[in-house]
């Protein structure tokens, strides 16, 4: 990760940029760099995405381990509140890493989606971005409930033309399935924004899943310690308009039987008295303090993540 960072232009930091709104955020560079520099840290290449960025995993803990943690984060690339707390939870992590279990963080899912929105960003452009290069929403593009929809009537949701179509995601799916060939992945977290919600599955069928009641557990739990967060099923949210087909919590929990949690982080910049906000899609979704409220975020999170609630 390091070397590759190393060879990308050295663009100046965003949060010191001449932008038109100040950014606390890492851009593309930055966030490789900060996460090449985590001690206690195991860095893998697991594919490339569309345009033929590296996509990585990063674990940390015991390399044998047989309990294993998943986070997931930059699935949906305006969504940099999510980005940012992925990194927060593995500085903190890293420098205490279990005996017991390993945490395998997959910590930007779409690299090339993030670039547009840095560039966007340092264009002075409002552009909300969603989609991979294909027009993919990879978190309609997993396995579990899959359901195709291309096209004009797919519009932001597409979700491919199969599943695991995208090479993002089919990165992640088959090395979490290669992870799993000796271990125990119980765990799950994706990390998205926006909504101050916790969200489990099923997302793309009505039913509960079997494991409702410690999904309920672990959700209530986490509201605790994230404060004014709302536990949601995702397919209970809009009965009948808002089946999430493909969604990345049902596939971890069907086929790993993790314990599966997303979470909406923050409300953006909406509520903020700051009317500037709701024509500038970047502060839709990420609150100004960036940094800062990741770090409370993923202090909240991190008991999850340990297999500590």
């Amino acid at each position: 990760m390091r070397s590759f960072a190393e060879s990308l232009p050295a663009l100046e930091p965003l949060s010191r940029s001449t932008l038109r709104t100040p950014v606390d955020y890492r851009g593309y560079r930055e966030l490789l760099e900060s996460w090449s520099s985590l001690e206690n840290a195991r860095v893998q290449r697991i594919g490339r995405s569309v345009l033929g960025e590296p996509l990585w995993m990063v674990e940390v803990g015991a390399p044998k381990a047989t309990k294993v943690s998943a986070v997931i984060a930059g699935i949906h690339p305006i969504e940099w509140i999510g980005i940012e707390t992925a990194f927060s939870l593995a500085r903190s992590i890293s420098k205490n890493p279990s005996d017991d279990r390993r945490v395998c963080f997959f910590p930007l899912t779409n690299p090339d989606g993030f670039r547009k929105v840095e560039a966007n960003l340092r264009d002075g452009k409002r552009r909300w971005v969603r989609s991979n290069e294909n027009g993919v929403d990879l978190n309609r593009n997993w396995p579990t409930h899959f359901r195709a929809s291309t096209g004009l009537l797919a519009g932001h949701n597409a979700s491919g033309p199969s599943a695991c179509s995208e090479p993002e995601v089919s990165a992640i799916v088959s090395t979490l399935d290669r992870v799993a060939v000796d271990a125990s992945i119980d765990i799950a977290l994706s990390l998205h924004s926006i909504g101050n919600m916790i969200l489990m599955p099923w997302g793309g069928i009505w039913k509960s899943p079997h494991a409702r009641e410690e999904h309920l557990r672990v959700a209530n739990k986490l509201k605790m310690r994230l404060g004014n967060y709302t536990v949601r099923q995702v397919s209970h949210w809009f009965p009948g308009i808002s089946f999430a087909h493909g969604m990345e919590i049902d596939h971890l929990h069907q086929a790993y039987d993790a314990t599966s949690i997303l979470i909406e982080c923050t409300r953006g910049e909406v509520g903020t008295l700051r009317p500037s906000a709701y024509i500038d899609p970047f502060r839709i979704f990420n609150p100004q303090n960036g940094r800062e409220r990741a770090a409370t975020i993923a202090a909240a999170l991190e008991p999850f993540v340990r297999g500590a609630l």
